[in-house]
């Protein structure tokens, strides 16, 4: 029973990895997660006044759970470690109870998007996250021999510390090393040219005798039209059209606010290549990093490529920003902040299509210079 219930620790443990990795690889994920929750429980006035405190909580919370379930596996500190454990698993056992009965919180973010689970196969993983803790506790008995844990112990455990929180810091000032996202680098997010389909359009109709309505397909409808009588027993009420063509990230648009409509599919089909900068806000970047992007923009630009700045900010602010740094020339499209935080974590954030495919994706800290791209030029 002894090794039975070092299985259970060790599973937990796999698990804390595993939920710790995948959320040290994208801190901001998780900081975005933490700002949900803090809004849902009335703490919104807390993230006004400390704008750093989710990023700053997500990296503490993402290392440590990482931490705690490397000492789990290893065995290291273990009567300690299993009572850390235990009290995590207590919180957030009762948060996703709370988030299940609730339902004010969509998607915990207990993978990150590696994996997203509901609210109720959250809890449930919770439940039986616990039932291996106490089995651990009731028989887990291996002991490590004293001067192991005494020489080794304390200098690993200040080692894992380091690793873990820089691999997370890392993650946070620049783009996460692995991407779980629709954008991450060689996804195709919209279809080839050949593999388009029109759109399809669809009339609904009301029988004038029974009242019954009916929706007609284009091929069915000119077949119906062939009848006599059609129009005398159909009344037309509406129509609607289905387009098959869509950008394969759910809820990314690119408004133009002039014609009011949605740009996006067109943008990201430019055959050759295009530069998406993204910035949240136009007031929350740095003198520094606007300067940077603006300047490989004009590269960019110069050299014949598609360049398009999408943002949330309203278009009153637009102007202002595009005169204070010199950066006139980009189409500016309006974009929902939680789609271009999807897409870019680094604010400002510069994405790489080319033919609808996404070849590359840089923080502004890691922009390389555009004449090292060896981009032929595209005019």
């Amino acid at each position: 029973m002894k090794y039975l219930g070092r299985l259970f620790r060790i599973i937990v443990g796999l698990v804390f990895i595993f939920s710790g990795f995948v959320k040290s690889v994208d801190p901001y994920g998780t900081a975005y997660k933490i700002t949900e929750y803090l809004g849902v429980f009335g703490f919104t006035n807390l993230i006004n006044a400390i704008p750093w405190l989710p990023i700053v909580g997500s990296i503490i919370l993402c290392s440590f759970e990482l931490i705690v379930g490397i000492l789990l596996v290893s065995g290291f500190f273990k009567k300690t470690t299993n009572w850390i454990a235990g009290l995590m698993m207590f919180f957030f056992t009762v948060l996703t109870l709370i988030d299940a009965l609730t339902n004010k919180v969509s998607d915990c973010g207990c993978f990150g998007d590696a994996i997203l689970l509901s609210n109720w196969q959250t809890f449930w993983k919770n439940v039986a996250l616990d039932i291996f803790l106490i089995l651990s506790f009731l028989f887990d008995k291996v002991k490590f021999p004293a001067h192991v844990n005494r020489r080794v112990g304390l200098g690993s455990l200040g080692v894992i510390i380091f690793l873990v929180v820089s691999f997370s810091i890392f993650n946070a000032l620049y783009e996460p090393i692995i991407d779980f996202r629709a954008w991450k680098e060689g996804n195709r997010m919209v279809p080839k040219p050949e593999d388009q389909k029109p759109p399809i359009s669809y009339a609904l109709y009301k029988n004038n005798e029974t009242n019954k309505e009916r929706e007609f397909g284009m091929d069915e409808l000119m077949e119906a039209y062939k009848e006599p009588d059609f129009m005398e027993k159909w009344t037309f009420i509406s129509s609607r059209v289905i387009n098959a063509n869509t950008v394969a990230a759910d809820g990314f648009s690119m408004l133009d606010l002039i014609t009011e409509k949605d740009e996006s599919f067109d943008v990201l089909s430019h055959e050759g290549i295009t530069f998406i900068f993204t910035i949240v806000d136009l007031d929350s970047p740095s003198k520094k990093s606007i300067k940077k992007v603006a300047e490989f923009e004009r590269h960019a630009s110069e050299n014949g490529c598609q360049t398009v700045l999408i943002t949330s900010s309203p278009i009153k602010k637009w102007a202002e920003f595009n005169e204070k740094h010199n950066w006139n020339n980009i189409l500016t499209y309006s974009t929902d902040d939680k789609a271009i935080e999807t897409m870019m974590r680094s604010n400002p954030g510069i994405v790489m299509m080319k033919d609808g495919v996404v070849e590359k994706k840089w923080s502004w800290r890691l922009l390389p210079k555009f004449s090292e791209l060896n981009i032929k030029n595209q005019n």
